[in-house]
């Protein structure tokens, strides 16, 4: 028996109390591999919360598909009535979805228990959330797609509003729960706050594990007053979201906004693109009572299908007085009580949810369990599928980025078994076995490419082996590699015109945007130039694994071959690589294919490996003696020894084309950043060239491709 870690999926076993690779605290959940309802094999955690859980699973009846299933395990120290009512809350999931048909809603396809747990399996939405969207974008988004976005969801709505002889009220729409599929189709997940809304009954029970989302959610969601919600709780809430999608700033809540009406900051005054009508449309849906939103989906579809004419006065809520409330019931007095009960939820939420892990807040996946952020676009292709036509993207060698990321991410990603970034190297001690000059000078040519941290991004340098200098080759891009016969070059794009992995002849000012992810990284060329081998933590599940593309393919989905992490492929066409999860840890080689996978180290300290141009050899950096350091080892693994042994930090080795030296980056001149040589006994260390800033930095677009230096790597070609 086994249980799978509920941030990277590995497999543990069923004795453990945490995660072997991240150290996750375990949550029983189902192992890899677990057969479900004798059809449905379970394959990684797409997320898990207090009540249950979100698996990806192969359909074992319908080959090639894909199912999301989603699990209700009770809590046995609940009360009967709870486990009573999460039954009920559960099925009425299950009932409610199964009879729904339309093109904006996951379709529900199978409902069964087994071994006391209740699962739903439902279609998994190819794609990223929005929420995901904002995070990699780090910016705001289009006006026309999020305005196209909105009409989609929309019309779903109007179809679930409308449902006979109970209307469907969704009630947790936000970024995390609209999915876009791979047509730009936009999916509403998440039933697990709906509500069947009976007219005739004002006090509709309202089966529910929580009050929704608070920057989304309407003040009648919210416990304390005799109102009830309805179809215009979805409209305040859809308003809520374009609010964020198109500023980039999640709005205050409702009751911040009803003890003060000017918290709410006109979208346009956050972001200057936002049109005059779009503001309208947005600041309208967002009344605070509900008389003054949109009163049906239809409605508000209207009023985005109407071209702008006339001037449009922005709504009093903004800036003004709620209206007068239809019953007796004072807004303010409405308006306390309910913050009143919000509070008092409020430090019941924090005990229950308090375990949670990490300080992102979790993304969604056609779930209600608060999984981890969702994956972008992830469908296996051979590279025959792909297209091969002329290249359509033309970056030029100073060409500055469409948009940078302006700031820093929040806090340093942390998700192990990566190495733990390098963060403000200090300059002490002083290096050892350190010979001046004596590799022959015909060694000493050609051009390395290595990567600075510019303070928001990365650049790509070539510097000149022979010291003669060093020029800008690309803003916005990192993680280089020359194709072996150095005509071509692979790099990490960070630019937001295209994210993911580029190919470029060196000759030529046109490139291929081979993978379009941005957790796509560190690429690398087949012997023969044909493929690019890379890593990506694309998928929902986060899990490190190796793939392939075609080295002129644009926009290939790619194949998976495995777990593991920062490949390179030598001369002789075997591929080094750090292990990762099955594959597990310390540095491995293996063919392109990832087969024949041997191992030249254990240890998960170790990382960045190059084979030699003969194949013999295999340099590595290493943080085994707490700082890190440069180490050699035969391709067997005999012979493992540190030779940039020193007490600052060395690292991203490679050969140079005939093998008579490595290439390496330091901070040991006082702190500043080179790029130095040595022969390969680790003798004759010298600097080749100052580097224009450090290589370690985080970029603001997403904590799975950004790591810091330890995943950068530098190049050499002659």
């Amino acid at each position: 028996m086994s249980q799978m870690c509920p941030s990277c999926s590995h497999d543990n076993p069923d004795t453990a109390h945490s995660c072997s690779v991240c150290g996750t605290a375990m949550r029983g959940l189902l192992g890899e591999n677990t057969l479900l309802g004798n059809r449905y094999k379970v394959t990684s955690v797409l997320g898990c919360g207090a009540m249950g859980a979100v698996y990806l699973a192969d359909d074992q009846r319908l080959k090639g598909r894909r199912c999301a299933v989603k699990e209700n395990r009770l809590d046995p120290s609940a009360s009967p009535d709870v486990q009573s009512q999460s039954r009920d809350q559960f099925l009425a999931e299950a009932s409610v979805l199964a009879r729904l048909d339309h093109p904006g809603l996951p379709k529900v396809s199978d409902y069964f228990i087994e071994e006391g747990r209740e699962y739903l399996v439902m279609d998994y939405v190819e794609g990223e959330d929005l929420d995901s969207r904002l995070l990699r974008t780090n910016a705001p988004l289009e006006e026309a797609s999020v305005v196209d976005w909105a009409d989609q969801v929309l019309d779903a709505l109007s179809y679930l509003h409308n449902q006979q002889p109970m209307p469907i009220i969704h009630r947790d729409i936000k970024p995390a729960n609209l999915r876009l599929d791979t047509r730009n189709r936009i999916k509403l997940v998440d039933f697990g706050l709906v509500k069947l809304f009976d007219a005739n009954n004002p006090h509709t029970k309202v089966e529910l594990r929580g009050l929704g989302t608070p920057a989304y959610a309407p003040l009648e969601q919210f416990a304390g007053s005799d109102s009830h919600t309805d179809a215009r709780s979805d409209i305040y809430a859809l308003g809520a979201t374009m609010y964020h999608l198109l500023t980039h700033v999640a709005p205050p809540n409702v009751h911040e906004r009803l003890l003060d009406p000017k918290v709410l900051t006109p979208p346009s005054e956050v972001n200057p693109k936002i049109s005059e009508k779009v503001q309208h449309i947005i600041l309208k849906a967002m009344g605070i009572h509900p008389t003054e939103r949109y009163q049906s989906a239809d409605e508000m579809r209207k009023a985005i299908a109407e071209k702008s004419s006339t001037a449009i006065v922005a709504p009093a809520a903004v800036a003004a007085k709620p209206a007068k409330a239809k019953s007796g019931f004072s807004p303010m007095l409405f308006g306390l009580l309910a913050l009143l009960f919000v509070l008092i939820l409020g430090g019941a939420a924090f005990f229950l949810l308090s375990d949670r892990t990490g300080s992102l807040p979790p993304q969604q996946a056609n779930a209600a369990f608060d999984p981890e952020p969702t994956p972008t676009e992830f469908v296996p292709q051979s590279l025959s599928d792909a297209p091969t036509g002329t290249p359509t993207l033309t970056p030029e060698a100073t060409e500055e980025p469409t948009q940078e990321p302006t700031t820093e991410p929040e806090e340093t990603p942390t998700d192990p078994p990566t190495p733990t970034p390098l963060t403000s190297p200090t300059a002490t001690g002083t290096a050892v076995g350190v010979q001046s000059g004596t590799i022959p000078a015909s060694t000493l040519a050609g051009t390395i490419a290595y990567p600075v941290f510019s303070g928001n991004n990365y650049d790509l340098y070539f510097g000149q082996a022979d010291g003669s200098g060093t020029t800008l080759f690309r803003k916005g891009a990192s993680q280089p590699a020359f194709s072996i016969d150095g005509s071509r070059i692979a790099f990490h794009s960070w630019r937001l015109d295209s994210w993911g992995l580029m190919t470029m002849d060196l000759t030529a000012s046109d490139g291929y945007l081979v993978a379009r992810f941005v957790e796509d990284q560190l690429p690398t060329w087949s012997s023969d130039g044909t493929e690019i081998i890379f890593f990506s933590r694309r998928e929902g599940d986060r899990k490190s694994r190796l793939m392939k593309v075609g080295s002129t393919q644009i926009g290939s989905n790619g194949i998976v071959l495995g777990e593991g992490e920062y490949p390179a492929v030598g001369a002789t066409g075997r591929m080094a690589f750090r292990g990762w999860g099955a594959t597990g840890s310390g540095i491995k080689t293996a063919t392109t294919n990832l087969n024949d996978i041997q191992s030249v180290t254990n240890s998960n300290d170790d990382t960045a490996p190059m084979l030699s141009p003969a194949g013999d050899r295999i340099v590595f950096m290493s943080r085994r003696q707490g700082n890190w350091d440069v180490f050699i080892a035969n391709a067997d693994g005999s012979e493992a020894q540190p030779l940039a042994e020193t007490e600052f930090e060395e690292g991203l080795p490679t050969w140079s084309p005939d093998g008579r030296a490595i290439a390496f980056v330091t901070n040991r001149d006082g702190g500043e950043w080179g790029v130095w040589a040595m022969t390969p006994d680790g003798n004759d260390q010298q600097k080749l060239f100052d580097m224009e800033g450090s290589p370690d930095g985080f970029v603001g677009a997403s904590r799975d491709a950004s790591r810091g230096w330890a995943e950068e790597r530098i190049s050499w070609k002659n």
